[in-house]
């Protein structure tokens, strides 16, 4: 699926919710994972829609995203289970692993897998730009959109827990109509 193209900069591609953005959010969620904690992470098949989604999780990372005509977000979602299994591997067994260092490390993760994606889709011309991640924390949390434009979730499991990568996008015409 691809917002409209309409007074996209000179040379800038539009950003399209396929097999190859899946493929490059894949490679960056796993490279981040790998690099920072170790871990092998298996990637499930992604899905593409539109309308409203509800994502749950306990810590989520979320960062918008903005092309000239295009704007959107991006999520990574995940449980505070999932994030206490892998943080000891980075600052040991002996330390007790806190609710601000699991929000510190879903920031810096978010921070790592998004900009990795914007360098990838930046190299091929589509003049991303993203914001400053936020971190949303809450047992049970419901991550939801407010607008209805086509979305992508990609699942990753990690010794059989489930996190998820979000991507919403819609054109920025359509939010001014």
């Amino acid at each position: 699926m691809t917002a409209s193209g309409a007074g996209m900069g000179q040379g800038e591609q539009n950003l399209a919710l396929d097999m190859q953005l899946s493929r490059d959010v894949t490679i960056a969620v796993c490279s981040a994972m790998q690099s920072t904690f170790d871990v092998e992470i298996t990637p499930g098949p992604f899905e593409v829609g539109k309308g409203m989604v509800s994502l749950v999780g306990d810590v989520s990372g979320v960062i918008g995203l903005v092309q000239d005509e295009l704007e959107g977000t991006m999520i990574l979602c995940l449980t505070f289970d999932t994030v206490r299994d892998i943080l000891p591997r980075i600052v040991g067994n002996s330390i007790a692993v806190t609710h601000e260092m699991t929000v510190d490390a879903v920031g810096e993760i978010t921070n790592m897998i998004f900009g990795q994606i914007k360098t990838e889709l930046n190299g091929r011309g589509y003049g991303l730009k993203l914001g400053i991640p936020s971190v949303v924390t809450g047992r049970g949390h419901f991550v939801s959109q407010f607008h209805r434009g086509p979305y992508m979730i990609i699942p990753f499991y990690l010794e059989g827990q489930l996190f998820q990568v979000h991507i919403v996008v819609y054109g920025k015409r359509e939010v001014e109509n």
